[in-house]
């Protein structure tokens, strides 16, 4: 009796063990719906309207209001894995762990993009027309409206896609675009002070710093290009680079930034269902990941921990991460799908937190996001044969080389002109067929 009791609780530690190591090796995905909304506008294809403040604080984007969450996520204790190995299903958390703050920005269409300064205090809300509202994060419960930093004076811009950022060495200086408008603008406080005109429709708008610059760049996807601006130079010769790395629409920008704080990487997708990277350091093209979504890429972000790997949101309802020269081997089977289709994704800086928004008025968490990537590297072992099934195979290939072939003629075996072919009949004058040689 005591050995069986001794058995079963080495048993039963053993299984405990291995939930440990399976909880901790895994990611940890969280949900739970947006109370203050009965229904989400749906956007642009390429708008972003999540963000992440801090890890306890978030900001999603409807019609023209914000609305701000504060939420600290739970420890898990269990978790129930989906059909696809390594990852978990999500935690449902309840509304009242958290509190929510409605806030109406005063812009007069639809909010587009959601941007942050590089210190995390300012807010950058746009709409369909170019608006642009500024609020400031003083604390955990609350936000102060600071201005409308833009009000637009054109009435004849159609209403689309727009994207705001901030100088990362500047959050007074801030650069907008417009999908319509094909420009970008420079604004210090309320005021333009620099217009550069674009060739092709902007999709992905976003400063960045490089070490042999010696003032922020701009990164700006239009139609099926990516080109670098430097504001400083006059807008006839403000773009310094350009890529044309696909043959339709680029939807996403994602940046890798080292410790130093310049970007090494941008990574651009889209239409093509290809991210494609880039390095700034000699411009060129790094590494292609093709294929990666079933459908079209509208979100790119870097992991912090391995530069080499990234997280690429679908639009439809994927998120998936893997390495960007496509050499992880992962596809869009072995990612997580939620709800419905996301209307943003973000992530929180030099952490593995990634935050997105979907159109069912619900929000998700994939804490410890680069595990997620880790899930899905599993090299698959090499099939095993065993002796019999090697010997049936070597004996159906026997059998097949042993076939009878039919042997080539040649002019020595070949029928001569007074003999006849054995199998050939001739008629006689009877009207009967008769061989003429004896078989």
């Amino acid at each position: 009796m005591d050995n069986n009791s001794n058995e079963s609780k080495n048993t039963n530690s053993e299984n405990n063990n291995n939930d440990n190591n399976n909880l901790e090796d895994t990611c940890n995905i969280f949900t739970t719906k947006v109370k203050s909304l009965e229904k989400t506008s749906p956007a642009s294809l390429n708008s972003c309207r999540s963000l992440i403040l801090n890890r306890k604080n978030y900001l999603v984007a409807s019609d023209n209001k914000l609305i701000k969450l504060n939420i600290e996520l739970p420890k898990i204790e269990q978790k129930i894995f989906s059909k696809i190995k390594g990852i978990p299903s999500p935690v449902r958390l309840e509304t009242s762990l958290g509190r929510e703050a409605v806030y109406q920005t005063g812009l007069k269409h639809e909010i587009q993009s959601l941007s942050l300064s590089a210190d995390g205090k300012v807010i950058g809300a746009i709409d369909g027309i170019g608006n642009v509202a500024l609020y400031q994060f003083q604390d955990d419960f609350s936000l102060s409206s600071k201005s409308i930093a833009y009000q637009s004076t054109d009435t004849f811009v159609e209403i689309g896609w727009a994207g705001c950022c901030f100088n990362p060495t500047n959050s007074n200086i801030l650069a907008k675009t417009q999908f319509y408008n094909k420009k970008i603008d420079i604004l210090d406080g309320d005021q333009i002070t620099q217009s550069i005109g674009l060739i092709q429709n902007p999709t992905q708008i976003s400063y960045f710093n490089h070490e042999r610059s010696s003032s922020p760049l701009l990164a700006v996807t239009e139609f099926n290009q990516l080109k670098i601006y430097d504001t400083k130079q006059p807008p006839s010769s403000a773009c310094i680079q350009k890529f044309t790395p696909s043959t339709t629409w680029l939807y996403s920008l994602g940046l890798s930034t080292n410790q130093q704080g310049y970007t090494d990487l941008i990574a651009v997708g889209g239409a093509g269902r290809t991210v494609s990277v880039f390095d700034t350091k000699k411009w060129t093209n790094c590494g292609n990941w093709k294929n990666c979504l079933k459908y079209e890429i509208t979100s790119i972000q870097f992991s912090s921990k391995d530069s080499n790997v990234c997280y690429v949101g679908g639009l439809d309802s994927e998120v998936l991460a893997g390495n960007w020269d496509g050499s992880s081997g992962v596809d869009h089977f072995t990612g997580l799908r939620v709800d419905s289709r996301w209307l943003g994704i973000s992530k929180l800086k030099d952490q593995e937190l990634l935050f997105g928004f979907t159109g069912s008025s619900s929000v998700y968490w994939i804490d410890s996001a680069d595990k997620l990537f880790q899930s899905t590297n599993v090299k698959r072992p090499s099939p095993i044969y065993t002796t019999s099934s090697k010997e049936n195979n070597n004996n159906n290939n026997k059998k097949k080389n042993n076939k009878k072939q039919p042997k080539p003629t040649d002019l020595e075996s070949s029928p001569k002109a007074d003999k006849v072919h054995p199998l050939k009949k001739m008629k006689t004058s009877d009207g009967q067929s008769e061989n003429t040689d004896e078989i």
